[in-house]
């Protein structure tokens, strides 16, 4: 199964766990990290590297992120040289509920693809859809 890692701003990551185990149910090999004003960017790097050695137990590890250029974001991109793993960016409860339906019956790359494609199709213009 492959470990999921989220890392946003504020509780944010927290959030959409619970939310998204709402739908799903209790989730496992997931882990929440948040960056809060005030807090070490050191800190929340060394984290982000602990949690993806506590996380990859061989089918590897995705890391979902909240915003492409955010604080979050960057500490993420600067241990992709030093350990293996994928990261998506633009977090959203469709791209989340696809992480954890497939991620036991797909390769990490596999899901990383399905994961981006459920997150840009999750977002829809209600009036447009509805032909309103």
């Amino acid at each position: 199964m492959v470990g999921i890692i989220l890392v946003t701003h504020g509780k944010f990551s927290q959030e959409i766990l619970k939310s998204a185990e709402l739908i799903l149910g209790k989730q496992e090999n997931v882990v929440t990290l948040g960056l809060n004003h005030g807090d070490s960017i050191e800190q929340l790097k060394d984290d982000v590297r602990k949690a993806i050695d506590k996380l990859e137990k061989g089918a590897g590890v995705l890391v979902l992120t909240d915003l492409f250029g955010g604080s979050p974001t960057n500490v993420t991109a600067a241990s992709m040289k030093e350990k293996n793993f994928e990261c998506l960016t633009g977090l959203n409860m469709p791209m989340l509920i696809e992480a954890f339906s497939s991620r036991s019956t797909c390769s990490l790359e596999e899901l990383t693809k399905k994961c981006r494609e459920a997150g840009i199709f999750g977002i829809k213009n209600l009036s447009k859809e509805l032909h309103l």
